[in-house]
């Protein structure tokens, strides 16, 4: 085949996926428009959902807004890790639920002295309630810790719960690796 050939075969191709594309989405616009033959619910039926929490701007802000929570638990996560190893641990303190860490669950993170350096692999957290954007998450972590003596390694989790505008831990349990081999 000449390259003329090439480029009217190619440009076929395009031509064949851009009338796809704009079947499917006439197909879904079409799908989203009501029925007129269809009996209309009326406002007072409990079981009805709104519209407007079914349209896909309103999902894209529920995922949004999700997502956002994800991240934020996880930045607080990783702010009170960068503070706990300070001289001054009020900083730290200060992100647990009413100002007072834990007595159990990280104590021994809570004694390592001259920390030099941390490194904090989180998962992805993981939703403790059932509300579309969660108020309280579970934030599993891996932490490698360096300082005197040999580097440290700890794995465990965090429990945050929104506290206003912020997340608050409101749990710990992190525990020594096992020595790895």
């Amino acid at each position: 085949m000449s390259h003329r050939a090439w480029w009217l075969v190619i440009a076929a191709i395009v031509s064949l996926g851009i009338a796809v594309a704009l079947q499917e989405g006439l197909r879904r616009n079409a799908a989203d428009v009501p029925s007129t033959d269809a009996p209309s619910a009326s406002a007072s039926d409990p079981t009805r959902v709104s519209p407007v929490a079914t349209t896909p701007a309103a999902s894209a802000e529920l995922r949004a807004a999700h997502d956002a929570a994800m991240r934020d638990a996880v930045s607080a996560v990783h702010a009170y890790l960068a503070a706990l190893f300070k001289d001054d641990r009020s900083e730290a303190d200060a992100l647990w639920i009413h100002g007072r860490p834990a007595t159990q669950g990280e104590a021994d993170l809570r004694t390592l002295e001259g920390v030099t350096g941390l490194r904090v692999d989180n998962e992805r957290p993981q939703p403790l309630d059932a509300a579309p954007v969660p108020t309280a998450l579970r934030v599993p972590v891996r932490l490698r810790i360096g300082g005197q003596g040999p580097l440290r390694r700890y794995t465990g989790h965090y429990d945050l719960r929104r506290d206003g505008e912020a997340w608050r831990i409101t749990a710990a349990s992190i525990d020594p690796s096992p020595a790895q081999r």
